[in-house]
């Protein structure tokens, strides 16, 4: 009994120093009859507060408190997904299969975190930011996923049999948050951190200042999409074809790219179609060019595919989103390795296709 004290104690402690660092809300577990459902929300939102902390490493600001505290945002994810894990009914077994991953991701971030803080190296950043954005895709598609729970005195007689890590963390007080609410936050956010790095940046010189300066740059271009997002976003959590589809891949970072993602599109989040692509300078790698619409097997783990339908009748399959060339070709080499030895790079300015010529360019002139 001392043990669960403490640990629970611990864990409190935490929550009450991270909440002194963010503004971010959450939503209150008592407002949710489905308790599986809740917790998984949850999960995704501490997922998303260690996502956030795990941009800041790889732009090398203050790489150890970051990695402190992005390291215990996801310890409190995985202790939600847990209790996700615990009072789900069993027939929810799509949702019990996606919180799974959500928490294998997890556990890969978690150590992430403890590399790049023992290192001082961030060569494994973009893998960190990766496994959190997809964490957070999972966990919201668990929480969409997962059956209603018929009798609350099942759930609790399940926290009381079940072994866990922690205990009664849903007894806590959180705010309700919507996605519209998420989205304004996160501005709140943005802004203080703008004002600080622009006042440090006052007092630095050479890379440091041109470091700060990119973090600045990417938050200003953050501040934007929210804004954008904010303006579309109503009083709702999720909807699995447009939000997961649209705004949770938004969570991961548009350079990302891997040949080892499986699983993650399917007919609820389904590879997308016609999408428009963002202004200025974008390089794609074009995968294929078929008749017929393909399931994500064929693609063999590349990650995040798009498509286009062609005249109406083909459709084309690329992969990736790089602002710089150089990016682009190292994928085109790991797509080449899967056995795609017909792809090639594309390159878009403002979303109308140019030549690679044209594009090296407004590269080099950029």
């Amino acid at each position: 009994m001392r043990y669960w004290i403490l640990k629970l104690s611990s864990i409190l402690f935490f929550i009450i120093v991270l909440k002194t660092q963010s503004n971010a809300q959450f939503i209150n577990v008592s407002h949710y009859e489905n308790k599986a459902q809740a917790y998984a929300i949850l999960s995704a939102q501490f997922s998303k507060e260690a996502y956030f902390h795990a941009k800041t490493v790889k732009n090398l600001i203050h790489i150890k408190n970051n990695c402190d505290t992005g390291f215990v945002f996801t310890q409190l994810a995985l202790e939600y997904a847990d209790s996700a894990l615990i009072v789900a009914d069993k027939s929810s077994v799509e949702a019990i299969l996606v919180m799974k991953r959500a928490i294998n991701y997890q556990q890969n971030a978690k150590l992430l975190f403890q590399e790049i803080k023992n290192t001082q190296k961030t060569k494994t950043s973009n893998t960190l930011v990766f496994a959190l954005g997809n964490a957070v895709d999972d966990a919201y598609l668990a929480s969409l996923l997962f059956d209603f729970v018929e009798d609350s005195v099942n759930v609790e007689e399940k926290m009381e049999t079940k072994p866990r890590d922690v205990s009664r963390l849903e007894t806590d007080e959180f705010s309700f948050m919507t996605i519209k609410e998420l989205f304004g936050t996160r501005l709140v956010e943005i802004e203080d951190e703008l004002t600080n790095l622009e006042k440090e940046a006052i007092n630095k010189e050479g890379e440091d200042l041109i470091a700060l300066n990119m973090v600045i740059e990417q938050l200003k271009k953050e501040q934007v999409s929210f804004s954008n997002d904010m303006k579309n976003s109503g009083d709702k959590l999720v909807s699995i074809r447009n939000e997961l589809s649209e705004e949770m891949l938004k969570v991961v970072d548009a350079t990302i790219f891997t040949t080892q993602k499986q699983g993650f599109y399917n007919e609820n989040v389904p590879i997308p179609l016609n999408t428009e692509l963002p202004e200025g300078l974008v390089y794609k790698i074009q995968v294929g060019f078929f008749q017929n619409q393909l399931p994500e097997a064929h693609f063999d783990g590349i990650f995040p595919l798009a498509s286009e339908q062609v005249d109406n009748v083909y459709f084309r399959y690329t992969a990736g989103s790089f602002s710089v060339y150089q990016e682009a070709k190292n994928a085109l080499l790991e797509i080449n390795k899967k056995g795609y030895k017909d792809a090639f790079v594309v390159a878009y300015f403002n979303g109308k296709k140019i030549t690679i010529s044209e594009a090296l360019k407004f590269e080099i002139k950029n």
